[in-house]
């Protein structure tokens, strides 16, 4: 039986549950897992299709002989830390920001270690065979949920916590479980929205936008709120706003990050604002750039660079790579460095540059000889240009990046600069140079 070659993705496996994912292609998935590890802890979201899937999992990786540690539900934070500070060979079932029809596995090796794209295929492959099934005297089946061991590591990471008022809107997905009870045993009022656990995130969807979450700044103000954090349905992806009720850019967030803890060393993608910068060389530090995609500031953190992780989709790595891209242990740095800082939030956000986003449909083949002539153009004129995801030049008046998208026949121009004139030529000269590249 050879699984769907589609849902096996860049990082994750994902698919839509009862067409793509279905039970009998996680018991063979599990049963490949077998002879990665011998001992898997296995936990969850809280989505209605998590469970089964969970339990096949299970039953793929007993069948062919491997012990289980079953945590039950939780959000991606007890994963990791299963991973990282348990050392346990770990699956998470999750799809994480997409709707609930979806779901999908999250794989870490022991030490926090993503599953790679290279062993994502060789797992599809072994999945696709015939399972090894067999038996173990060793092989064990524990039902035992890790949820407090984790919320206590958590409680451990800030230094100074409490006297602040947080709205937190849960999503009604598996932050409900730990947030609003973690914030309040540290000394922070709060007023909980969305935090009842609802499998088909029936209120806003399971994807923490600026659009889908306009109504949390609304209640920031109502409430009186220091701040308002929104996270979606696993935890790991968070949105923040402000006193005012204004929704914050991830790179705004992160410069107040860097301020209140006085970061020196930010580790940001491509796409992330030149903002950072700013701010972090302002203060005597480095900004290191990594291609889009939150599995790069990981491997940056597990790499021993310690210091803030920024993506531009709204992961952070924070508490220099504690839990990895855990939005609860982000939450909990946000509020430390606020407390640090002193007075409103607001005070401390600096205002996003001006930016553009411009797309151009190209062929799958085009895409990519396009961006790679046009890195050879502009390295050689440019002196700040940066090439490990598309070609990103930096220039005194503002940025552009361009990059050929991973998953269609297009390429993506992302423009930043500090006025409107500065903004209409960068995209001349963006437009220019793409079509002396070939763009047509």
């Amino acid at each position: 039986m050879s699984l769907p070659r589609h849902i096996f993705r860049a990082y994750d496996i994902r698919g839509i549950y009862g067409r793509d994912l279905t039970p009998e292609v996680f018991l063979r998935i599990g049963a490949a897992l077998a002879r990665w590890s011998d001992k898997f802890f296995v936990c969850s979201d809280t989505r209605l299709s998590s469970r089964p899937l969970l339990l096949a999992l299970s039953a793929g990786l007993l069948g062919a002989g491997a012990s289980v540690v079953d945590s039950g539900e939780g959000p991606i934070g007890l994963a990791i830390y299963a991973s990282k500070h348990l050392r346990y060979s770990v699956g998470y079932i999750t799809a994480s920001h997409l709707p609930y029809e979806w779901n999908g596995l999250k794989l870490y090796y022991p030490g926090g270690v993503p599953i790679s794209l290279e062993k994502l295929e060789e797992l599809w492959r072994q999945a696709s065979g015939e399972p090894s099934w067999s038996v173990s005297r060793e092989a064990r089946y524990e039902k035992t949920s890790y949820l407090e061991s984790y919320t206590e590591f958590l409680r451990g990471l800030p230094r100074e916590s409490g006297g602040l008022k947080v709205v937190v809107d849960c999503g009604n997905g598996a932050a409900s479980l730990v947030v609003p009870g973690l914030l309040r045993e540290l000394g922070y009022q709060v007023v909980a929205v969305n935090c009842d656990v609802d499998p088909m995130f029936s209120v806003r969807g399971s994807e923490p936008t600026p659009e889908a979450t306009n109504y949390l700044g609304d209640l920031v103000q109502k409430f009186g709120g220091d701040l308002g954090v929104a996270f979606d349905g696993d935890g790991d992806r968070v949105i923040f706003y402000d006193e005012r009720g204004r929704a914050l850019a991830p790179e705004q967030v992160a410069v107040v990050m860097i301020n209140g803890h006085r970061v020196k060393k930010v580790v940001a993608n491509v796409e992330c604002s030149g903002l950072i910068d700013r701010y972090v060389e302002g203060i005597g530090g480095s900004v290191e750039r990594v291609p889009v995609g939150r599995i790069y500031i990981i491997y940056k953190s597990l790499d021993g660079v310690e210091g803030l992780g920024v993506e531009s989709s709204g992961h952070f790595v924070t508490y220099s790579g504690a839990n990895l891209d855990d939005g609860v242990a982000s939450l909990l740095y946000l509020l430390e460095a606020l407390r640090k800082l002193g007075g409103r939030l607001s005070a401390h956000v600096p205002p996003m540059p001006l930016s553009k986003r411009l797309k151009f449909e190209v062929g799958d083949e085009r895409k990519f000889e396009i961006v790679e002539k046009l890195k050879e153009n502009l390295v050689s004129k440019y002196e700040k240009v940066t090439t490990i995801d598309g070609v990103r030049v930096d220039l005194s008046e503002g940025w552009f990046l361009v990059r050929p998208s991973n998953t269609e026949p297009v390429i993506r121009v992302t423009l930043e600069a500090e006025s409107e004139k500065s903004l209409k030529a960068l995209e001349s000269l963006v437009l220019e140079e793409l079509r002396k590249a070939g763009l047509s």
